[in-house]
């Protein structure tokens, strides 16, 4: 399981934004999740680890925190994002969302669904 200190990292800024990611996370979810995710090669841009109730997704060249996210099992998440322009540049909350889902499939094994998350990502980013 991977923890905070298996990282350099930096917490969340004071900056931030929110939102609720309606998903319903199973039992067999919230245990792939626990497990956590350590970059395993420089083109792994994530380090993910959960601790009380939450998960934290740090990039991994910067340790910097760029979304928690509390838990739950009611299909509701609510999602704090980093909103430090020294630390994080992205503004539009919809681009957050896709990229939480798309974290979220990563730790859960549920890839299948990221290529259409993926293309969503992208038409929207090239949309700005």
């Amino acid at each position: 399981m991977v923890q905070k200190g298996d990282w350099k990292t930096v917490d969340l800024p004071e900056q931030t934004a929110q939102f609720v990611l309606e998903r319903t996370l199973t039992n067999e979810d919230l245990e792939a999740i626990q497990e956590g995710h350590r970059p395993q090669e420089m083109e792994d841009k994530w380090f993910m680890y959960q601790e009380d109730g939450r998960l934290f997704l740090h990039r991994s060249w910067t340790g910097y925190c760029i979304y928690m996210v509390e838990l739950s099992q009611t299909g509701k998440l609510c999602v704090t994002v980093n909103r430090d322009p020294e630390q994080y540049r992205e503004t539009d909350l919809e681009q957050d969302r896709l990229m939480v889902e798309i974290l979220l499939n990563q730790l859960i094994q549920t890839n299948h669904e990221n290529a259409e998350l993926m293309k969503r990502y992208m038409d929207h980013k090239l949309k700005k």
